[in-house]
């Protein structure tokens, strides 16, 4: 069985999901930030940065156990283990799905990742960084919207882990702008067919209690 060390967070959820989707079993273990549990010795073995999610599979390829971290990187690794057509075989496919994950984990995760800092955790509110970081966010979200306009789900007529990816930044991270989807039809359509799939709602509600 996996063991996961995650935070409830948008981060974690879009591990859990990809878990869940993949139909792997995993135990999950809650780390607190506000604890420190990410700096402790035993936790930084796991991951030198000191971040969450991070795993460990007793039976990684060819039988040997195998540490990861990073979201996409755990994410990528349970879409394949899992061989439930996650990921594409076709090559071509397969590398958009790379280039649609990894700009979920940069392009996406940046401007959202520091719009929380701006407006949440900053001592002092800065409204030019607030303004810029909400803006990036917001552009983000437009380009699901034009893409989502055209197709089904975010790499054409199939669901993948870019969707698993996905998901927890539209539930979660996107909550915190005004108004949420108001102006996004066609992420809204896509968001309210993935809340639906029964993988998507246990990897959304695993550590939420």
């Amino acid at each position: 069985m996996i063991e996961l060390w995650s935070v409830p967070t948008a981060n974690g959820q879009k591990v859990h999901i990809a878990l869940e989707e993949a139909g792997l079993p995993y135990r999950a273990t809650m780390i607190d930030l506000t604890k420190g549990e990410h700096r402790t010795p035993e936790f930084l073995a796991l991951n030198p940065f000191g971040k969450a999610p991070a795993m460990r599979d007793p039976d990684g390829p060819g039988g040997r156990p195998l540490v990861l971290a990073e979201t996409l990187a755990i994410a990528w690794y349970a879409a394949e283990k899992g061989a439930n057509g996650l990921i594409s075989d076709d090559p071509a496919i397969r590398a958009e799905q790379m280039m649609w994950a990894a700009a979920i984990s940069s392009s996406v995760a940046m401007p959202f990742a520091m719009q929380f800092f701006a407006t949440q955790l900053a001592p002092t509110p800065d409204p030019w960084l607030i303004e810029t970081m909400t803006s990036g966010a917001r552009r983000s979200l437009d380009v699901f919207e034009a893409r989502l306009a055209k197709q089904e789900w975010v790499c054409g007529g199939a669901f993948s882990v870019v969707d698993c990816l996905l998901f927890p930044v539209v539930a979660t991270s996107a909550r915190r702008l005004d108004g949420w989807l108001e102006g996004y039809p066609s992420l809204r359509r896509w968001y309210d067919a993935v809340a639906k799939r029964p993988a998507v709602q246990r990897g959304m509600a695993t550590g939420s209690s």
